[in-house]
């Protein structure tokens, strides 16, 4: 028997699964870019990404920050290492901001593979400011713009784009290769609103010269657009919430794959006047049966800082004894005398406390449900 006091299981068969569900409502040919920002979205960066790439289910990955890229190398690095072979050649986009000087330190470092990783522009100063680095560094740097429909938004207007267009591909040191947006309107649940910035978006396409087009890769798809818009995907589709199985429009095909599971290791009659937590609330009559596992918000701070969690032990519901701590969780199992020391319990998995029905105990949009799954690094991921 395992000895783990708490971990996070990684279904791969659920990720294929995932994986072959976006490819299905895509047209033939169409790139997928995994987002791993966030960890893995809490599922793990670097195993993350290793399980992508020997099982060939993304074109590309992204990830949000500068040391996510250190990360992940240094991890690839150690693995090749270990287990012989070259590390995974997946190109990787920071879809991040990031300045000149971070860029310039990470590709002098040695740290980073410069042929792999593809920077984002988010502004005509920082194209400039990587466009002076990477002549006078006498290197090749690969980008993607980030473009808006206002000037004002988080990326490049899509006028300002156009009115620069030949200076964008003019460079034989700072190479775009790709162009993207991001559309907010996607998580706001109104159908014409998105389907509206998609059209401004494919106007905006059909206007850039063919001569630059054909050198582009044009995404604009997210989880959030991928189940019901999927004639706007392009040449690629960027998938975070889809892979993991999180609700994102899918209308239920996809499947969770994490399951975030503790051992239980007491199991005691407790007095009502003994505090459980570091803010214990009123004093109650009698005892209650009370079941104790070593995870807490260390662990899961987002999905276990719910105002409502339950937890599902030998198949029954159970609620929350008193408020979590950092690495103690307690359960009132009472009138369940089966429950002993060894039983798993299931935070977060099927039954009732699969992503969808905690969201909706807790009034969450589904464009946050990635919070459930944001795990800490002491938190054991197991793929399996």
């Amino acid at each position: 028997m395992s000895c783990k006091t708490a971990w996070a299981e990684i279904d791969t068969g659920a990720i294929r699964h995932n994986v072959s569900m976006v490819k299905q409502k895509l047209k033939a040919g169409t790139r997928i870019c995994a987002v791993l920002k966030g960890d893995a979205y809490g599922h793990g960066l670097a195993a993350m990404a290793r399980f992508l790439g020997s099982e060939g289910l993304a074109d590309m990955i992204a990830v949000g920050r500068p040391d996510e890229l250190v990360r992940l190398a240094e991890a690839e690095r150690a693995v090749a290492c270990r287990e012989g072979g070259k590390a995974d050649q997946t190109p990787v986009l920071l879809i991040g901001a990031v300045e000149a000087d971070e860029v310039e330190a990470l590709l002098l470092s040695g740290q980073i593979d410069p042929g792999r990783v593809i920077f984002s522009v988010f502004s005509m100063r920082q194209y400039q400011e990587l466009r002076r680095l990477a002549q006078r560094r006498g290197i090749r740097i690969s980008l993607h713009v980030r473009v808006d429909e206002w000037d004002s938004g988080m990326g490049i207007g899509y006028d300002t784009f156009l009115r620069h267009e030949k200076m964008f591909f003019s460079s034989e040191y700072a190479e775009v290769c790709g162009l993207y947006a991001h559309l907010y309107s996607s998580y706001f649940h109104d159908f014409e609103k998105t389907k509206k910035d998609l059209e401004d978006f494919d106007a905006f396409v059909r206007q850039i010269a063919p001569q630059y087009r054909d050198r582009l890769t044009i995404h604009v798809m997210n989880s959030a657009l991928l189940f019901d818009f999927p004639e706007y995907s392009y040449d690629m589709v960027r998938a975070g919430a889809a892979i993991y199985g999180l609700p994102c429009g899918d209308k239920g095909v996809l499947r969770e794959a994490m399951r975030i599971c503790a051992r239980v290791f007491c199991v005691k009659d407790v007095s009502g006047s003994v505090p459980l937590s570091y803010h214990p609330g009123s004093v109650l009559p009698g005892t209650r049966r009370i079941a104790r596992m070593m995870i807490g918000y260390g662990d899961c701070p987002l999905l276990l800082t719910q105002k409502d969690v339950s937890v599902e032990i030998r198949g029954k519901s159970f609620r929350l004894a008193d408020d979590v701590c950092m690495d103690n969780l307690c359960v009132d199992v009472s009138g369940c005398d089966e429950i002993t020391p060894g039983d798993i319990a299931v935070l977060l998995g099927k039954g009732n406390v699969t992503p969808e029905k905690i969201m909706k105990r807790n009034e969450m949009a589904y464009v946050h449900s990635d919070w459930l799954c944001m795990t800490t690094e002491r938190l054991e991921k197991r793929f399996v």
